[in-house]
């Protein structure tokens, strides 16, 4: 199937016309093709959310909703990685509203968090080496969601300002 097709098909069981999707439909790596199609198709047009709005709009919630869950269960995917086959390697897990499960936990935790902290200053905000003491703080934290809940250096004390 086409593009098109798979859009059509997507749009018959959203809109009730269409009790399921044809059996076999999500199989290999024409069925992640298919995922990818009806997740830029929701976000995109049904729902009119920015790509670079995406991390901040779209949630678990919002792709369940819209009939992408079992189809994401069949591969084991989260609603992070559901997101990540329709956009490969365009957005960091840490950007969205909440990370994955025990995303932060342990030494792996650290390496991402350190990555996390590591991006938003040398990639998204280029802030130069002499300016990290000034402008890294915890409202720098706070506002590129690294400063809460289960993030690893929301316990330490550095960071109770």
């Amino acid at each position: 199937m086409n593009r098109e097709q798979v859009i059509e098909v997507y749009q018959d069981v959203l809109d009730k016309r269409r009790k399921r999707f044809p059996n076999h439909f999500f199989v290999g790596h024409e069925g992640k093709k298919y995922i990818r199609y009806m997740t830029c198709y929701l976000l995109e047009q049904r729902l009119s959310i920015p790509i670079h709005e995406i991390p901040l709009r779209a949630k678990a919630g919002t792709l369940w909703s819209h009939r992408l869950k079992a189809p994401a269960m069949l591969y084991g995917w989260n609603y992070h990685e559901v997101i990540d086959n329709a956009y490969p390697g365009r957005f960091k897990p840490w950007q969205f509203q909440q990370a994955p499960d025990k995303y932060w936990d342990g030494e792996e935790g650290k390496k991402r968090a350190i990555e996390a902290v590591k991006y938003v200053i040398e990639e998204e905000l280029k802030i130069p080496l002499k300016e990290i003491p000034i402008q890294i703080n915890i409202h720098f934290f706070n506002q590129h969601s690294l400063g809460g809940g289960s993030f690893p250096f929301s316990d330490n004390p550095l960071f109770k300002w």
